[in-house]
């Protein structure tokens, strides 16, 4: 039996620390909603990255973290800052912070604001003591070609013979959903899919399908259909 119901994903995080953000279509949009959760109701939070991120203030380099913390409860942080971007932290660094704030959100993956992904073979970059990791992908890209909407879609060709030129339907992008693909290096138990940008798809209709679809395929227990612009999100999962 399918089962459709209205959440906040904020409640699903409880007891949880180190959540990872890996795919497409929202990720930083959807750690800066967690992370502003947590600081509405009094608890700190600290963004990160295995790979980089933008250096929007407020964020400091690693090594001035412990005396940012005492005064902040909030902070985007990498090892050092180039070209306008944090890097990557070291899992042993990533582990620190958890000492200083009540949770860490990783971004551990790039999409080059591209709908969809298909990822290289040195990404993504999860830490191996990730406790939820949400995977996300833009309804937006639905109906527009491979080559616009996919990123690395040379990969995504050679892995599966779909062309730059055809129109991203929903079997399309049900296949990036493979080990080699955007399941790559997840652990599925701790794994939910996040379909965002429903009010942007050309194609709200199968939004419902393409979770069923991800359920069915994987055995992942958890698709989030969501429309992070206005904060809206519903949770899709099968009994």
């Amino acid at each position: 039996m399918w089962h459709f119901q209205k959440i906040d994903p904020f409640k699903t995080l409880s007891g949880k620390k180190y959540i990872t953000f890996i795919g497409s279509g929202g990720k930083t949009t959807f750690i800066e909603y967690i992370a502003e959760e947590f600081i509405r109701q009094g608890k700190s939070a600290a963004v990160t990255t295995t790979t980089k991120i933008m250096a929007k203030e407020p964020y400091t380099v690693f090594e001035k973290n412990i005396q940012y913390a005492r005064i902040h409860r909030f902070l985007r942080t990498g090892k050092t800052i180039e070209g306008g971007k944090l890097t990557g932290m070291y899992p042993s660094d990533i582990m620190a912070l958890g000492a200083m704030y009540d949770i860490v959100l990783i971004e551990a993956d790039g999409a080059k604001k591209k709908p969809l992904k298909f990822p290289a073979s040195f990404e993504p970059v999860i830490p191996s003591f990730s406790e939820k990791i949400f995977i996300l992908c833009g309804l937006d890209g639905l109906s527009r070609r491979v080559d616009e909407t996919v990123f690395r879609w040379e990969l995504f060709h050679e892995a599966t013979g779909i062309k730059g030129d055809e129109p991203v339907t929903s079997s399309i992008l049900l296949s990036l959903f493979s080990e080699k693909g955007i399941l790559k290096d997840c652990n599925l138990s701790k794994t939910t899919v996040v379909l965002n940008k429903y009010d942007a798809s050309g194609q709200k209709g199968a939004a419902t399908g393409i979770a069923k679809g991800v359920i069915e395929k994987t055995g992942i227990g958890q698709v989030i259909i969501s429309s992070l612009s206005f904060k809206v999100f519903y949770s899709v999962t099968k009994s």
